[in-house]
């Protein structure tokens, strides 16, 4: 039944300055690859305003936002300093400072996200599948939103094809962690939202779901 398999976190990548340049590298190589059909919705639905990214990692999904419009701010919250040291390093190159500001930050901390203001669009990519209490996190995330905002959360879904391979790779880990489609709806029916759409993205194990507030 493709049971539910719970990751365990895994910071290596994220820990140490090398490390996280050498993960800054291979993510801004594979950006275009694993954000498309992100930034195919996103586009679609032509916000401007203030935007919140939730676990920025390396700031390259940041940039690629921020250099399709001019008339965005984007916060960006991440847990690793180092991880910010080299996200700031190459928003700098990319000359985006006035547009992308990192900040440090974890969401499960609901005093430091009472500290972050209102958005009119906050986003988070890949993550889901590592939230401890996904059906808490949405919540506190909607309670960011400005009137008529948008919560998208982009990631990966969990199917037969790839749950089976038999890996032990962060990736192949991700999957066997990741949500199908109907525990999703059950999910935010559980929080009483109703107000979503949840579409697969090609290559038909990624998905996005975009709320309204």
């Amino acid at each position: 039944m493709l049971k539910r398999v719970m990751e365990e976190q895994q910071n290596e990548a994220f820990t140490g300055i090398e490390n996280a340049r050498k993960y800054a590298e291979e993510a801004e190589k594979s950006s275009k690859m694993r954000f498309g059909g992100f930034l195919k919705r996103l586009n679609n639905l032509n916000i401007d305003g203030k935007y919140l990214e939730i676990g920025a990692g390396s700031g390259a999904l940041a940039a690629m936002i921020a250099k399709n419009n001019k008339d965005i701010d984007i916060t960006a919250v991440e847990p690793s300093p180092d991880m910010i040291t080299v996200a700031n390093e190459y928003i700098e190159k990319e000359n985006l400072i006035s547009q992308i500001k990192f900040i440090k930050g974890n969401i499960t901390d609901e005093i430091f996200l009472e500290k972050l203001g209102k958005y009119d669009l906050i986003y988070s990519t890949l993550s889901l599948h590592h939230w401890d209490d996904p059906q808490k996190t949405i919540m506190n995330l909607m309670e960011l939103l400005n009137e008529n905002g948008v919560l998208m959360i982009f990631d990966l879904k969990r199917v037969w094809w790839l749950y089976w391979v038999p890996s032990q790779s962060g990736f192949y880990k991700s999957i066997r962690a990741a949500y199908k489609k109907h525990e999703l709806e059950e999910m935010l029916s559980s929080i009483n939202i109703d107000k979503y759409k949840i579409e697969s993205i090609f290559p038909f194990f990624l998905q996005n779901i975009t709320i309204r507030k």
